[in-house]
């Protein structure tokens, strides 16, 4: 029987472990998720005949088909874990992406992109699962802000990837190079990953497990992670009755939105707007996942330390200060892209704070302990849903403005300002205390 001290020197070891292939297999993800953005102004060049709105539903499609998936997945994780569910997710987004390198039909790229945001939404809330399982509550947001840094490293490392690719060889081996590149990702994660501490020998290390968040009256005890199909309706019928939830939710429908807006449309916006060519508007559009890194992590520390584990209010005030950037954006000049550098950099720090705590410590702290899958999955869908709007929608409006760009970011500082008013009502709200007897 090992010694507490090498126990504990062990765990130490598994956390890292678990830690490094969650954040591995994230940012591997972004690989084959965000290189569409910079393959567009290629694509558009080859089928000119395609308008903005068009190849804007690309993007669409993959929304609808992750936020669909976020419920789906986030149920299926909730039994088989994110060890066979990412794997399979992995193997999705490699086939997704080599498919759709050759293919020259919209309804094909519709269909792949769909399929690519199928596999897609078997991720963060799997993640988010498993990190909750092999940590405790107290720095939750911190260490989720440092886990979050993977899809904000894979963003930058996809832009920079496909923009090479794109300039030098053409924008189809943008697809074949991340979809070649995940393959061996997938079998390591699969072969040396474990859904929970009491898979690898262990004694359970969440703390706030034994306590729930509202429970209704008479609650009968909700069934463990791998049970069988009937009795995971509790955790769901818990988790879609929750008022606090839905708040969230809606909340993040709007903010994610905003988000996707500035993921899809961010290089065409530099190299149609300030007359950048395709290679140094990705270089200064990855300013966005960059201060986004340093967004997730400030906002996770600060909920923590300075907020007492209140997430919403944190939320607030970036969501409020990415509406003032939207509206400054709205008025800059043509060519003034030293400017929107700057405010695309500040954008990304709202944004991606705001996406780490509502869509990962915000769910986890609110849900039925039992449920962080589903909830995050939950929370996800409507972030889905709201994503849609950022392709076909923001197409759609800068095709109707005559590509005037002001429009769509007027349009993106209302909506910021959406989530911010529903942060209030959660102004309080903070995860459960831990249980002594942990």
């Amino acid at each position: 029987m090992l010694e507490p001290a090498a126990s504990e020197q062990r765990l130490r070891g598994w956390q890292l472990r678990v830690f490094g292939l969650l954040w591995g297999a994230y940012a591997s993800y972004y690989l084959c998720r965000v290189n569409f953005a910079v393959a567009q102004p290629a694509i558009l060049k080859e089928f000119p005949s395609w308008t903005s709105a068009q190849i804007g539903t690309i993007p669409s499609a993959f929304a609808l088909a992750y936020a669909v998936g976020q419920m789906v997945n986030g149920a299926l994780g909730q039994r088989y874990g994110a060890r066979r569910m990412m794997t399979a997710a992995l193997l999705i987004a490699s086939a997704s992406n080599l498919l759709l390198a050759f293919t020259s039909s919209l309804s094909a790229m519709q269909a792949l992109w769909a399929l690519n945001g199928w596999g897609q939404s078997a991720g963060w809330s799997l993640m988010v699962q498993t990190h909750s399982e092999w940590t405790t509550s107290a720095r939750r947001g911190t260490l989720l802000g440092w886990l979050s840094t993977s899809y904000q490293i894979g963003h930058v490392l996809s832009w920079l990837l496909a923009g090479i690719l794109c300039e030098t060889i053409g924008w189809r081996v943008a697809f074949v190079v991340p979809g070649l590149f995940v393959l061996p990702v997938a079998l390591v994660f699969f072969l040396f990953l474990r859904d929970t501490p009491v898979e690898a020998g262990f004694r359970p290390v969440r703390d706030d497990a034994g306590l729930q968040s509202n429970p209704p009256p008479a609650a009968a005890p909700l069934p463990a992670s791998g049970s069988s199909w009937g009795s995971l309706w509790p955790v769901l019928r818990l988790t879609l009755s929750s008022p606090v939830l839905w708040i969230l939710a809606i909340g993040f429908f709007m903010m994610n939105a905003v988000r996707y807006s500035f993921m899809n449309w961010s290089v065409q916006y530099m190299a149609d707007f300030h007359g950048r060519s395709l290679e140094n508007s990705v270089l200064t559009a990855i300013v966005i996942p960059l201060a986004g890194s340093a967004g997730a992590l400030s906002a996770g520390w600060v909920s923590d330390v300075f907020f007492g584990r209140r997430r919403a209010p944190v939320c607030f005030f970036m969501m409020v200060g990415l509406a003032v950037i939207c509206a400054g954006m709205a008025c800059l000049p043509q060519g003034g892209w030293q400017a929107a550098t700057i405010l695309l950099g500040v954008a990304g720090f709202m944004i991606y704070g705001c996406d780490v705590l509502m869509a990962g410590a915000a769910t986890v702290d609110l849900s039925h302990p039992k449920a962080a899958s589903i909830a995050t999955g939950f929370t996800m869908c409507l972030g889905g849903l709201g994503a849609i709007l950022s392709g076909a929608g923001v197409g759609y409006l800068k095709d109707l403005a005559h590509g005037n760009w002001a429009p769509v970011f007027w349009a993106l500082a209302a909506l910021s300002l959406m989530p911010a008013t529903f942060m209030v009502f959660l102004w309080n709200a903070r995860p459960k205390k831990p249980s002594p007897e942990v």
